[in-house]
């Protein structure tokens, strides 16, 4: 509050001081060289594609359970679109499912975008063996890593949502980052020639800029919340959609994978007043926006996961509330 107060009491309202001490501070603490600071996600990706040169008619790579939003990106822009899935059995992104949707495709995706859905980090290694720029948006993947390789590090660009409900947010907008100097120069340039319209503003970037130095704390808590309720689930015959191999998820959410009806489960958390969400409804599969049968893991999970709150505003009442309920869902 003391953050915004200020940037209200200094008159700074548009892109500034605010919003330049916000990315800078945001490249320290994510270990990147270059970023943008810009009004929403929608315009990161468009920027990020814009990047890597695209051309209207090449084919981009992307998951199933992305957020509905990349398709009017890339249908705004022209592009064409080639789906693949997460794995069999759980919800981590399967490079196996897409080297079979490349191996069947007419043309040849140019790009792969990497949405770590639930903040569950795939294999680095197997979809950087595709030899294909990759974007990541870790925006739900924030604080994870998978063996040594941290989120939003996968890919040449990176997006950091900063939208309601993030791991950080500054009450809307997003971070693009450059890996290496090379992109880290194609968004120098890119940012030279945007309007300050889309840019983020100070107000935003003070919020952010205060939910940035507890970063850290914020996310040791969500870790505790979320230990807890796993407990409670691992007594039900439900099951939480876990990240493969070594490593620690992002801890966006606690995603679980229900044995019953989604509606059953839901009326009983509301009944309990706890508020819950279905996991994909917003998403590419969720809006019908994915051919018929492409992408079955994805539909699975679309159908019957549920997700409850691990944001450090829970508090200890309210977090022992919830894991009774995960422990008695229907």
């Amino acid at each position: 509050m003391d953050s915004v107060l200020n940037c209200l009491v200094t008159d700074s309202i548009g892109p500034g001081d605010y919003t330049d001490r916000f990315l800078k501070a945001s490249r320290e603490v994510l270990s990147f060289d270059y970023g943008m600071a810009l009004r929403s996600p929608y315009l990161a990706l468009g920027l990020a594609l814009e990047a890597l040169g695209l051309q209207p008619g090449d084919v981009v790579a992307l998951p199933a359970l992305s957020p509905a939003y990349y398709g009017r990106v890339l249908s705004e822009k022209g592009y064409a679109t080639l789906f693949f899935d997460v794995q069999a059995d759980g919800a981590t992104l399967s490079a196996s499912s897409l080297e079979g949707s490349i191996g069947q495709a007419e043309k040849k995706p140019r790009v792969i975008l990497l949405f770590e859905a639930l903040g569950l980090i795939p294999d680095p290694e197997a979809f950087k063996a595709f030899g294909l720029p990759i974007i990541e948006d870790m925006s739900q993947a924030l604080g994870g890593y998978r063996g040594e390789t941290k989120a939003g590090s996968i890919g040449q660009l990176s997006i950091l949502g900063l939208e309601s409900g993030g791991l950080v947010t500054a009450g809307g907008g997003a971070l693009l980052f450059a890996k290496g100097k090379r992109e880290g120069a194609v968004l120098r340039n890119l940012h030279e020639k945007i309007e300050p319209e889309l840019r983020m503003t100070d107000y935003n970037a003070a919020l952010g800029f205060a939910q940035l130095r507890e970063l850290e704390a914020n996310i040791q808590k969500r870790r505790d919340i979320y230990a807890g309720f796993a407990q409670a689930v691992a007594r039900t015959r439900h099951r939480l959609l876990l990240q493969e191999g070594e490593g620690e998820c992002g801890y966006w959410a606690l995603p679980v994978a229900l044995d019953s009806g989604m509606k059953d489960a839901s009326a009983y958390a509301k009944k309990k007043e706890i508020e819950t969400e279905t996991a994909f409804e917003s998403s590419l599969m969720g809006k019908g926006l994915v051919p018929e049968g492409s992408c079955p893991n994805s539909r699975s999970l679309l159908l019957r996961t549920l997700l409850f709150p691990v944001h450090q505003r829970v508090g200890t009442t309210g977090a022992q509330k919830i894991a009774r309920v995960l422990a008695t869902l229907p």
